[in-house]
């Protein structure tokens, strides 16, 4: 667990906090996704480092511990607003630790986090916050708080003198006996276990009062060493332990035997206080040896400490790029477009045999008996014949000047959201009767890219019935659909409507079932649109035009932009619908941005589903850039880092200590001991050892490029040259290294050398995906220029 500041950076070594400051308290988790965690904020009054619980059994700051759930990063987070706990200075005032006169012009905090329904604790290091209330001169004489009876005094005995009862000692190794006994691995990875075992070597998980039994002690180059054995009964109710067993001994080798330990009444006496344990109790093996202790980070605090300043804005580890702040457009804007999305707007439901009981609209059967995507389905075939379709959100973009509605689309398709759309959203079909299984001439609007936008005008037309009608029309940007003429008014029945290779595709009132190169605009439940339902019913030569314009007005209401689009800006009417004049008197643009239809959408990212994704794009995108900014070779090579990678620590999108390469030497942060496996002479041996701590997953690969210049520099080189391959990149980890190879497994080569294989397949699948997706023609370029690079990594 590590304390974070109100930036969510960590607490340095010597940072003053303030009682206005905000403490993150972050757990680091392993195969405990969706658990929750107890966070709880304690004042520490125990002397030296480490935290009693006895000691410190009134000083709970949140009476109601702060609950966390593990995400999928194997993180929980808790937030601790120092100004909220009014309480928190005058509990650390309340009680001091032993010895000490006062608080003095700092308060010890600490946080626990408790695994929920499970007997877990980790605890936080200490930081000191200025005590608000501190006041140097006079000393303040100690009082018992409010609400607590002080202890009988003890006759004739001064406290001072009293021998302190023992404790574990806090970086021990630490081994249970019983199922409910204490375990902490030793720091230093010398002490690997302890147990009792019976006169044949086999373990024991309980014994009777009075048995003879042996410890066995596995160690590790400890041979000759001396270290000190204590047996601990451990209390979890009240949180105390009683030593009742303690003997010296020189470890002999690997494996030691410390024989003839008696388990007398006299220990069950002694370690029997008439509570919890008087019928069974819980025992561990404490293991002491030299050069165990470990400091914990002191954080030395002085009255005048300035709270920690919240950055403002986006960060830049978070935000690559500054968005940009947009005014609402009140009245006539200067540009329009429309973005038709294969967003679901209402979809398809079905009861549990698969039997559709609603659904919004249906057009013309694709081929496909039923289409699912993100567990919502897109396409069911009917028994008509037909297929049930949903309808799709379009949404609108306005701008106050010329190219500022197109400026808006653009950066939030840049960063997937819709966030300075209007916050009217249109409920569309966009099928065809007819022809739904292509994009061909009565199919579907064909998608586009942001920078082959279509554009929108406004026709008088006549259909196949000879029914007139007034439209706006999705056509190409070009002057054969948008004839440039001096009068305003002949434009609504001049120039022509095309889209590309076919006709141009109308705003409609119609269903899918209605639709043959169209898009219809529907209530969300698939009725029609209450703007039209008046005249829709009647459908005749007269009534036919009305239909439109009851709906082109709807449309107009909330795009006011239409009302300036070539053949529009020049029309009015005053018939049973009335169509007002336009109050531009310059040509306005209004576009159109559409979507893959998904059914019809070949972009399909074909990756195995077990994580891969998120951690390609999070750890691969981070070698991929740091190899990129070393602009030297292909960005690619990135991936032999990603293949090493893998086979250090898989897809976890968690890494211990932010050391994704798990390198031994040290990071920003120091050393940190981890459970790690080595092979020794063939066999596989787990073990203790101390790996760099770093204060960022990017510290980490820094630091892990800093260890391959300098001890594995053949390796080093072959990320930066592009005439060197993968081979040469595993050779010089392993077999020219100054100190050895990089990992004791004898298959490290050839278990990377296939890792890698897969991730460029992998990278090949995602950048074909990209490329399919990407709506901004700038893009689509960049993407192909990174299939080169990728096709020529070696």
């Amino acid at each position: 667990m590590e304390l974070l500041d109100a930036n969510y950076k960590p607490i340095p070594k010597g940072k003053k906090l303030s009682y206005k400051d905000t403490i993150i308290a972050r757990a680091y988790c392993v195969e405990m996704f969706g658990m929750n965690i107890a966070f709880t904020l304690w004042e520490d009054d125990a002397q030296g480092e480490g935290h009693n619980p006895t000691v410190n059994a009134l000083n709970k700051i949140n009476p109601v511990p702060v609950l966390s759930r593990v995400n999928e990063k194997g993180m929980a987070e808790a937030v601790f607003r120092l100004p909220f706990y009014t309480m928190a200075v005058l509990i650390a005032n309340a009680h001091t630790a032993s010895g000490d006169k006062s608080e003095g012009a700092t308060h010890e905090y600490y946080v626990t986090a408790d695994v929920v329904s499970k007997h877990i604790q980790k605890a936080s290091p200490n930081v000191n916050v200025v005590n608000p209330t501190h006041n140097p001169e006079p000393p303040r004489k100690r009082e018992v708080p409010k609400g607590h009876t002080p202890s009988p005094a003890k006759p004739k005995t001064t406290p001072a003198l009293e021998k302190p009862k023992p404790k574990p000692d806090g970086n021990s190794a630490k081994f249970p006996v019983t199922t409910g006994g204490k375990k902490s691995d030793d720091p230093q990875g010398k002490i690997l276990s302890a147990e009792f075992v019976d006169k044949a070597g086999n373990r024991l998980h309980s014994s009777k009062v009075g048995t003879t039994v042996r410890i066995k002690i596995v160690a590790k180059e400890m041979k000759g060493k001396k270290v000190k054995v204590k047996i601990w009964e451990e209390d979890n109710i009240k949180w105390t332990h009683d030593m009742i067993f303690e003997n010296d001994c020189i470890l002999i080798g690997d494996n030691n035997y410390l024989n003839n330990v008696q388990l007398t009444k006299q220990m069950f006496d002694k370690a029997n206080d008439g509570g919890s344990d008087s019928a069974k109790q819980d025992y561990f093996i404490e293991v002491i040896h030299n050069d165990t202790s470990v400091k914990s980070v002191v954080m030395p605090v002085s009255v005048d400490a300035e709270p920690t300043r919240v950055e403002s804005g986006d960060s830049a580890t978070a935000v690559k790029k500054t968005k940009l702040k947009f005014d609402k457009v009140v009245g006539l804007g200067k540009e329009a477009i429309l973005h038709i999305t294969s967003e679901i707007a209402t979809e398809i439901t079905v009861d549990k045999n698969g039997k559709i009981t609603s659904y919004p609209d249906y057009g013309g059967y694709n081929g496909m008996n039923e289409y699912k995507e993100g567990n919502k389905i897109y396409t069911k075939k009917l028994a008509n014949g037909k297929s049930a379709f949903p309808l799709y959100k379009m949404y609108i973009y306005r701008g106050n000047k010329t190219g500022e509605a197109v400026q808006k689309l653009k950066q939030d398709i840049e960063n997937k959201t819709h966030e300075n759309a209007e916050t009217t959203v249109l409920t569309v079909a966009r099928h065809a009767q007819t022809n739904n299984k292509n994009y061909g001439s009565e199919g579907p609007l064909p998608p586009n890219t942001i920078t082959t936008l279509y554009r929108i005008r406004y026709m008088q037309a006549w259909n196949h019935a000879k029914k007139e009608s007034f439209r706006y029309r999705i056509v190409s940007d070009n002057t054969s659909n948008m004839k440039p003429l001096n009068d305003t008014k002949k434009e609504v029945s001049s120039g022509a409507m095309s889209l590309g290779n076919r006709g141009s595709i109308s705003i409609d009132p119609w269903s899918s079932a209605g639709l043959i190169g169209c898009i219809g605009i529907r209530n969300s439940d698939g009725k029609v649109h209450s703007s039209c339902e008046k005249e829709y019913p009647n459908q005749d030569k007269e009534n036919y035009k009305f239909i439109y314009h009851a709906l082109n007005n709807y449309l107009e209401t909330i795009i006011p932009e239409l009302t300036g689009v070539y053949g529009r800006r020049g029309y009015s009417s005053n018939g049973k619908v009335a169509v007002v004049a336009s109050r531009y008197e310059e040509e306005v643009k209004v576009f159109v941005l559409t979507d893959l239809l998904p059914e019809l959408n070949n972009c399909k990212l074909n990756l195995k589903k077990d994580g891969r994704e998120k951690f390609y794009d999070e750890f691969g995108e981070s070698a991929i850039k740091m190899v990129e900014n070393q602009k030297k070779s292909n960005k690619f090579k990135g991936l032999y880092i990603i293949a090493q990678r893998r086979q250090e620590n898989g897809l976890s999108l968690t890494v211990p200590n932010n050391n994704p390469m798990n390198i031994k030497d040290s990071g920003d942060l120091g050393k940190s001991d981890l459970y790690t496996k080595e092979v020794f002479n063939g066999k596989e041996v787990y073990i203790n050892d101390g790996f760099g701590k770093f204060s960022s997953v990017e510290k980490g690969f820094e630091g892990y490029l800093k260890l391959l210049n300098r001890n594995f520099n053949d390796a080093y080189t072959a990320i930066l040259d592009d005439s060197k391959t993968i081979d040469d990149f595993l050779s010089g980890m392993q077999d020219t290294g100054k100190k050895g190879a990089y990992a004791t497994d004898p298959n490290y080569k050839t278990s990377i050398k296939g890792i890698f294989n897969g991730v460029v397949k992998d990278y090949k699948e995602i950048l074909n995906y990209r490329l399919c997706k990407e709506k901004l023609e700038e893009g689509k370029n960049k993407i192909k220029k990174d299939i080169e690079l990728l096709n020529k990594l070696k």
